[in-house]
């Protein structure tokens, strides 16, 4: 038993209970159903499945949609059934901004109208980019989070 523990790279007591099973003709394979039981229900499952690349899919807001339905899910055991049975990752929306045809022809109109102008004529001017509102505000882009394999399968957020 000795030599086959240090053979096999294992403890002898491991080799002495394989021993033991051996000659009482007991099989030497893994009994199923130990461990602890997944919390996760079969719905929950589905519920969060198909959140995967869809966008506003946080974690904290998966558990609360399952927490309304019924299903008492934490937040972390969202996160771990999404990364480790799922194999997907949280990415964030890139920020692209949404540019139109009739946008573009405007900007281009500007520009050649204003394309000699001095510096003198560009005082006149106040540019209300730089203001600190903002029109269209953008969520909040921690919440809105999509659970996919890669970064290429995640759509562009437009503002």
């Amino acid at each position: 038993q000795k030599f086959v523990s240090l053979k096999l790279g294992v403890n002898i007591r491991t080799v002495q209970r394989w021993w033991r099973l051996f000659k009482n003709d007991l099989t030497l394979e893994n009994k199923g159903g130990r461990g602890r039981k997944s919390s996760i229900s079969k719905v929950a499952k589905i519920v969060i499945t198909k959140s995967i690349g869809k966008k506003r899919q946080s974690v904290r807001g998966l558990s609360k949609k399952l927490k309304l339905k019924g299903h008492s899910v934490s937040q972390s055991t969202v996160y771990r059934y999404l990364t480790k049975e799922k194999g997907v990752k949280s990415y964030k929306c890139r920020r692209q901004p949404l540019i139109t045809e009739k946008n573009m022809a405007a900007r281009l109109k500007f520009c050649k109208e204003r394309v000699n102008w001095t510096a003198n004529d560009w005082k006149n001017i106040i540019f209300t980019d730089e203001s600190p509102f903002e029109s269209n505000h953008p969520p909040n882009r921690k919440n809105d989070c999509v659970w996919a394999r890669n970064a290429l399968d995640v759509e562009p957020f437009r503002w």
